[in-house]
């Protein structure tokens, strides 16, 4: 098997059956590689404590040992004449909509990310250096950058959408590269007729949360997105297609929601002549539905909103990202010494501590500048800022996944 089938075959197991964020996955693959992990059988028949230093995270080493043995078992079985479940049988129940007994709030609250608690000065913040790769400082921007151009999305919509973004360029650049081949879901008309919104200068396919309100008030800043409405040309009808304004009642026809599917999109993008007091959003995740062939829902009730049943990218896969992401450089050791493995409780400390800072810094940015040039404008330069902040990595196939220096010092330059 060639190096880049192996890869590729590698990423999907990971993405679709281990259920792991492709940016997690695809950062960690050169260290599958190193440890000879690199096909559902061979982690299959290692053991949790091989997986876990690669990935850091128990849970998700737990989940990918879980579905290596799954997949092996499976195979084993089809092999043997065993059949397996037919895929109307696997898509049941896609989309329930499960009860819950946390509230909006609440919900919210548990996807809070560290913050300082202590002032800093701008000459301290510039003397800290971070050690990462370039997607969770993708995801980092996006979740502060929303804050002023979406001020109306709470934090669990800043994080999925945050994911999206990263998981769609992720997907585009290994396509660019030769590690993975094919078209995108969205290449593939996967999110046609779904309302989409503008994140760093790229489009994404979003879901409505009716009734997601909390009592808390939104962050400062310019108001968000537009509701936008386009004409059924057949019918004759007014069809929403994105909500992000009053203008727009909560109560809905549900049947027309349901059946409005557009041959085209709208941007919805960050109006200051606009309320902010918009429905709040998931990023749809345009690869799992079509791993599931399922039709796409057109908007998310308030029962819905914590479910991991629908084809959204998970806030809380974007926050265990963040958390696990930002560690400091290693000082190399002193000659003639190994290297002295740090505590777990210890490295979980400091990479939290430094995402604090990094958001600080972030904030500090887009603070500087969205009451000068706006949300739009603000979005439209971002990634630009990010190409002068992200750590260098070797060009090509050689750099993917790899890490580089993250100069806070170089965040605060950007600043107006």
């Amino acid at each position: 098997m060639s190096t880049v089938t192996e890869v590729q075959a590698l990423l999907r197991f990971l993405s679709q059956e281990a259920k792991v964020p492709v940016p997690l996955a695809m950062s960690c693959v050169k260290e599958l590689q190193k440890a000879t992990l690199t096909t559902p059988d061979l982690l299959a028949k290692t053991s949790l404590s091989n997986i876990q230093p690669i990935f850091t995270d128990e849970k998700i080493a737990k989940q990918i040992l879980a579905a290596a043995k799954r997949v092996t078992k499976k195979r084993t079985s089809s092999a043997a004449g065993g059949t397996t479940p037919s895929p109307s049988k696997r898509r049941k129940n896609s989309y329930s909509n499960p009860e819950h007994t946390l509230s909006p709030s609440e919900f919210e609250a548990s996807l809070a990310l560290p913050s300082l608690d202590s002032p800093i000065t701008d000459n301290e913040l510039g003397k800290v250096t971070l050690y990462t790769n370039r997607a969770p400082l993708v995801v980092a921007f996006c979740v502060q950058l929303l804050k002023y151009t979406m001020p109306s999305q709470p934090l669990s919509a800043r994080l999925s959408l945050a994911q999206a973004v990263m998981s769609t360029g992720a997907k585009s650049k290994a396509v660019y590269l030769g590690i993975q081949s094919g078209k995108s879901a969205e290449d593939e008309g996967w999110g046609e007729g779904q309302p989409v919104v503008r994140v760093m200068g790229r489009d994404v396919s979003v879901l409505r949360r009716w009734g997601y309100e909390m009592n808390d008030s939104p962050a400062d800043g310019e108001a968000g997105e537009v509701i936008t409405k386009k004409e059924d040309a057949e019918h004759g009808n007014n069809v929403a297609i994105a909500a992000a304004s009053p203008s727009l009642p909560s109560t809905a026809n549900a049947d027309t929601q349901t059946t409005a599917t557009l041959a085209s999109q709208d941007t919805i993008k960050p109006d200051p002549t606009e309320p902010a007091d918009s429905p709040t959003l998931w990023a749809l995740n345009l690869e799992t539905l079509r791993s599931t062939n399922a039709p796409p829902p057109v908007s998310s009730s308030v029962t819905a909103a914590y479910t991991s049943s629908l084809p959204i990218h998970d806030p809380h896969s974007a926050r265990s990202y963040l958390l696990k992401s930002f560690p400091s450089p290693s000082p190399p050791p002193a000659e003639g010494l190994k290297k002295q493995p740090s505590k777990t409780a210890q490295q979980r400390e400091e990479k939290e501590r430094n995402l604090a800072l990094l958001l600080h810094a972030l904030d500090l940015v887009f603070r500087s500048w969205i009451d000068v040039i706006g949300a739009r404008e603000m979005d439209k330069r971002a990634w630009g800022w990010y190409v002068r902040v992200r750590p260098e990595v070797e060009p090509g196939q050689a750099g993917w996944g790899g890490k580089g220096e993250v100069k806070l010092e170089s965040v605060l330059a950007l600043r107006r």
